[in-house]
């Protein structure tokens, strides 16, 4: 059952969208399977799994959430921001690491003020996709300048080199400043980060 709905979300057809959300929404079913099913609805990224996807997001069972969230973002409808906000605060790290990663889907400002929050999360890769999202998410948004900044600090390497990566988007004199400080005070990785971040800000922030 598992491997037919692997297939299914690789044919990628739309008939198969109902069928796969009745397995879903099966609790009798085993989690193998409905993980299976989460993930074939994510292929498909039919409208009609996004409520469903919300409902298993708001289970019980940790080895299907994560699936779910995988799922809604790859489906990315608007529906799906909120509660994939409220998952920032799952005890599942799995959980929080995807809704990280999903979010950057979404760049909705709904999310800017929960990821500045997810960068202090005790899990190092819940930190780094959050930086990563915030990213995309902030723009010319100046909330998230100082947060990424300090997270420029943290103890570990992706971590810093996420939080780099991302105020390359987010242009001003602040996140210049920051960037030409970790060329001269971090390691290789995380100054070649800089150097790229610095090199792709708009030419008119550079003499800043």
């Amino acid at each position: 059952r598992s491997m037919v709905a692997n297939v299914l979300g690789i044919i990628q057809n739309s008939r198969a969208v109902e069928p796969l959300i009745a397995v879903l929404e099966d609790e009798d079913e085993e989690v193998g399977v409905r993980s299976m099913a989460a993930n074939a609805l994510g292929n498909i990224e039919d409208p009609r799994a996004v409520e469903p996807l919300i409902a298993v997001l708001r289970g019980e069972d940790d080895g299907i959430r994560h699936i779910a969230v995988w799922a809604l973002g790859k489906i990315g409808d608007p529906r799906a921001v909120e509660p994939l906000i409220a998952a920032l605060k799952d005890e599942n790290v799995l959980v929080r690491m995807y809704v990280s990663e999903a979010l950057r889907q979404f760049a909705d400002p709904r999310a800017l003020e929960p990821l500045i929050t997810a960068l202090r999360d005790e899990d190092i890769s819940v930190r780094r996709y959050a930086a990563e999202a915030l990213g995309i998410i902030a723009g010319p948004r100046a909330r998230a300048v100082e947060p990424l900044i300090a997270a420029l600090c943290d103890e570990n390497e992706e971590v810093c080199t996420s939080a780099a990566w991302a105020l390359d988007n987010i242009i001003g004199p602040r996140a210049v400043d920051a960037l030409i400080a970790t060329l001269i005070d971090r390691d290789e990785l995380v100054s070649r980060t800089a150097a790229e971040s610095l090199d792709e800000i708009s030419p008119a922030w550079r003499d800043l």
